[in-house]
């Protein structure tokens, strides 16, 4: 059965303490809430030099690169006399966006002089090179956008610049946005002043939104970027305004998961197991501090099973003839989680199966002819449903308005439906990537990496601040240990096997129904979307990575609820549910510096490495 969702006052006190500790965790050290927003743009060749006061030491110059790329050629000496210290390419990657280019120099010098470069720079947004074409596309064209120029000593102590001028003291006043904000540097610069990992598509994206630009990412639907933009809009384009709408919804899901635990297992320790662990997984943290749109697909996604819970809990107890607004509610939270990113259909797809297998084990009991039968299964709620996708169609085309008003015609966001499917199909490789099979274990015996590193400084002292995405393991190995126990529990399939044992044998025994005693329809919820949110990687050709395993993580959150809800009564119960807490708070104390970017002693990193196919840091 499916409870009733009837919340206490201890449910609501646990609700807000958990979402105040996530959002207390999350939020802490999330990024620089101020950062370089002046800019200085050039398409052809400059040259200008700094001046830092007096001679000192200088071990490394800093680019804080906003867009494009440039060959820069750095001497030190004076405005009379220079000596050449190397040259750097500021953004090599096509992609590379609000990022920081380091270039070692070692010298002694209070000037330093920089020739600029600018080179060949493609703007246009993906699928470009496939003839999808928007108005504002521009002509690849030399082009290099820098925030600032930042200098530190050989103790990674910022050396501030005093001026700036062009070479021969020529007048060049857009130069001064290159040392305008020495202040709001960080140096040694880390995650919490730069884009890192998939950021420089998803959060530029929601910057280019925020400026009324057609965004470079459009390998997914526009959305989560839509949403993102939010936090761009209130707390400018900062790695604080990036980030923090994730961190937002989240939070949000830790009271998602109390809701589906509660009215899955009728009880505080359900709902409470379920927020609890979640709260506390490596994955949940991560992505809710990296600025993609994940979180907001899963954050769609368990709303999307609220709804139908609900709904479903409905039609058990009531009939077809319930109210459909639960269902219609999910149908519009699928579509919204569906104009993030599509991989959330296949959870949705799962839940649909179910209320097929419902209907049909109605619908064979009917008397008449088979077409009679085909026709009645339609009655209840099929043919609504299909009303429903005329919805789910008209969200997700509602949310390519903000482009469309940009200038994309109707049928360029078609042609990308078509450019979108082609590039999941199989057209992105990775020797980084990871099987859909190894992601619940999270380690390969080959030696190949299964969590996935984001970001990665060299901090002085051997010390590093990196960031990698996996799973609390007292939360995916106990839950997925879980998983296949409830998978087993969920149909009684002992009960199926032993009745169908008698039949065969033809016992004299009354054999009963195939059935077994019945079927556990919490354990078949969890079971069946965490199958559908994870199965059809099998048939993805295209590179994936442990990350995509996000959307089922909340299934082994409630598999393991399902069991301390069972057991919580008894004593050995309490016992095993208090030290499955107990682990999963220590685990993530002991791992948090590799899932955070804290930094940590490269010796404290590799105790953390228990496989060899775990990276954190090279050391």
């Amino acid at each position: 059965m499916i409870f009733e969702l009837k919340l206490t006052k201890k449910d609501v006190l646990t609700i807000v303490l958990l979402s105040v500790l996530f959002f207390s965790m999350a939020a802490w050290n999330l990024g620089q809430i101020q950062a370089p927003l002046t800019n200085w743009e050039n398409t052809t060749q400059s040259s200008f030099y700094v001046d830092v006061g007096s001679v000192q030491p200088i071990q490394t110059i800093y680019f804080w690169v906003k867009s494009g790329n440039a060959s820069v050629t750095v001497y030190s000496g004076a405005p009379d006399s220079w000596n050449e210290l190397g040259k750097v390419s500021l953004a090599p990657r096509g992609t590379d966006y609000s990022i920081q280019t380091g270039f070692e120099v070692n010298a002694q010098t209070r000037f330093l002089r920089f020739d600029v470069e600018a080179v060949e720079y493609d703007s246009r947004p993906n699928f470009s090179s496939w003839g999808i074409t928007n108005p504002s596309d521009k002509e690849p064209s030399p082009y290099i956008e820098l925030s600032e120029i930042g200098l530190a000593d050989l103790d990674n102590t910022q050396i501030t610049i005093v001026s700036i001028k062009g070479l021969n003291n020529t007048d060049d006043a857009s130069l001064a946005a290159l040392i305008d904000e020495q202040s709001v540097l960080e140096i040694p610069p880390t995650y919490m002043s730069k884009m890192y990992f998939d950021e420089v598509y998803f959060a530029r994206s929601a910057e280019e939104f925020a400026n009324h630009q057609i965004p470079l990412e459009r390998t997914h639907p526009p959305l989560g970027k839509l949403v993102q933009t939010l936090g761009v809009l209130a707390f400018g384009a900062t790695p604080f305004g990036w980030r923090i709408i994730g961190v937002i919804f989240g939070t949000l899901m830790v009271p998602l998961m109390f809701l589906l635990g509660k009215k899955l297992f009728g009880s505080w320790i359900g709902g409470f197991s379920a927020a609890f662990l979640f709260s506390f997984d490596f994955m949940h943290f991560t992505m809710a501090r990296i600025g993609t749109v994940d979180t907001y697909v899963v954050f769609f996604s368990l709303l999307t099973q609220l709804f139908f819970l609900v709904y479903f809990a409905k039609v058990l107890k009531e009939g077809w003839k319930t109210s459909v607004v639960p269902l219609a509610l999910a149908a519009i939270c699928a579509a919204l989680a569906f104009s993030t990113k599509w991989f959330s259909l296949f959870g949705v797809l799962g839940m649909l199966a179910m209320l097929v297998v419902l209907r049909l084990r109605e619908v064979k009991d009917l008397k008449g002819t088979l077409s009679n039968k085909y026709v009645a299964f339609f009655n209840h709620p099929f043919l609504l449903l299909l009303g429903f996708v005329g919805v789910f169609v008209a969200i997700y085309f509602a949310t390519y308005i903000p482009e469309m008003m940009m200038g994309s015609s109707p049928k360029t966001i078609i042609e990308l439906q078509n450019a979108m499917f082609s590039f999941h199909g199989g057209s992105v490789t990775d020797s980084s990537a990871a099987p859909w099979w190894s992601w619940p274990f999270m380690f390969r015996l080959d030696g190949v990496s299964v969590p996935r590193w984001f970001d990665i400084t060299y901090l002085p002292n051997n010390t590093f601040s990196t960031i990698t995405v996996f799973g609390n393991p007292a939360v995916w190995w106990v839950g997925f240990v879980a998983m296949i126990a409830l998978l087993v529990e969920a149909p009684h399939l002992e009960g199926i096997l032993s009745n169908l044992k008698s039949r065969l044998s033809k016992s004299t025994t009354p054999p009963g129904s195939i059935r077994g005693k019945g079927w556990d329809v919490a354990a078949i919820f969890i079971g069946v979307v965490f199958l559908f949110s994870w199965l059809p990687y099998v048939l993805i050709g295209r590179a994936t990575y442990i990350y995509h395993f996000y959307l089922s993580v909340p299934l082994l959150c409630l598999a393991t609820a399902y069991f301390i809800n069972r057991y919580w009564h008894k004593p050995i119960g309490k016992i095993a549910a208090i030290t499955i807490f107990a682990t999963t708070i220590a685990l993530f104390i002991v791992f948090y510096p590799v899932i955070s970017g804290a930094p940590a002693s490269g010796e404290y990193i590799h105790q953390l490495k228990w496989f060899t196919s775990w990276y954190f840091a090279p050391c």
